[in-house]
């Protein structure tokens, strides 16, 4: 595989691009986990929000439950364990920043069973299962029917159908050694992964990540229509959606994502302070060249985080041949 940031030179693929595809696709995925936050530095701007993307987009194509479906399950299950381990045990209404609980705005619990009558989460849930309870009956929440049941107060799943397929699974696997592809994955939406873009907007965004190149057999990709987002890509299918951080809006907002890549201090802010964002992931970027005060004001916002969160020892100790310029740094959300 060839890499390139110009439009005729190529290279073997450096190994800061390396590096950020394999972080990307190292994120722990499973539903059940803490929130985490991570934060990346690098030492001058470039598309690195965008290859952490990328490596992440693989991972989540070698997972089965990571389609739509799946999606909107996980969404569903993170909704009723904030409103377990949280809110309905809370004696504040509502207020984040007085509790300190690390959320933007209260889970109520509260859940439509297609689309009418009204079911709240039971304290029959456990670890590994989550129950509703409503019209004198419990109904467990079961991934294959998961759109059976939406949050109240935000409208069921919007889901676009979408025909076509994805790169054959060899040329993903040419990011990430031994990497796993299933296969009706390269045909399937998912809108659990999110790349929020620069505070300048979408066609500055593009601008920078279409430097990127890759070779892989003969065939060029870039790296816009790898990341698959609707309108950038010349694929049918979308693994990933786009915010659009100077609009603030969402390409498509079916359910909460699992993991946001942020692009930029001023992003990483503002994905902070999305309520629809409260559950997700969140990986900031910047660089080290960006104004003082803004580094400061991220770095007041990380040090904010730690009366509710800790450092992630065992994700960071994973993370081998960081190179020279780059620093990483990873909170989880504390237990109970």
């Amino acid at each position: 595989m060839d890499f390139s940031e110009s439009p005729t030179a190529w290279s073997l693929v450096p190994a800061w691009v390396q590096f950020l595809i394999n972080f990307g696709y190292q994120w722990p995925t499973d539903e059940t986990r803490p929130r985490r936050i991570g934060l990346v530095s690098m030492p001058c701007d470039s598309a690195a929000a965008a290859l952490i993307s990328l490596g992440a987009l693989i991972r989540g194509l070698g997972n089965p439950l990571a389609n739509d479906l799946g999606g909107h399950y996980t969404a569903l299950t993170r909704f009723a364990r904030q409103y377990l381990d949280k809110c309905s045990v809370c004696e504040v209404r509502c207020e984040p920043e007085v509790k300190g609980c690390g959320y933007a705005s209260e889970a109520s619990g509260k859940v439509r069973y297609q689309g009418r009558k009204i079911y709240t989460v039971s304290d029959r849930s456990d670890s590994e299962r989550i129950w509703f309870f409503g019209q004198r009956v419990h109904r467990q929440l079961i991934p294959q029917f998961a759109f059976d049941w939406q949050i109240d107060g935000i409208p069921p799943p919007q889901l676009y159908d979408q025909e076509g397929a994805l790169p054959p699974p060899q040329v993903y696997q040419e990011f990430v050694a031994n990497s796993s592809i299933v296969d009706r994955n390269l045909k399937s939406s998912f809108s659990g992964l999110c790349l929020a873009g620069r505070a300048a907007g979408e066609k500055a965004s593009l601008e920078i990540y279409g430097l990127i190149r890759f070779r892989i057999a003969g065939e060029e990709y870039s790296l816009p229509n790898l990341l698959t987002v609707h309108g950038w890509s010349r694929f049918d299918i979308s693994r990933m959606t786009f915010f659009n951080s100077r609009r603030e809006r969402i390409d498509r907002e079916p359910y909460a994502p699992t993991l946001v890549v942020a692009d930029g201090d001023a992003a990483f802010l503002k994905v902070l302070d999305r309520p629809g964002f409260q559950n997700s992931d969140v990986i900031g970027v910047i660089h080290r060249l960006i104004d003082r005060s803004n580094l400061e004001a991220v770095a007041s916002r990380i040090v904010a985080t730690q009366q509710w969160y800790v450092e992630d020892d065992d994700l960071l100790n994973k993370l081998t041949d960081v190179p020279k310029g780059i620093s990483v740094a990873i909170v989880r959300r504390r237990n109970r």
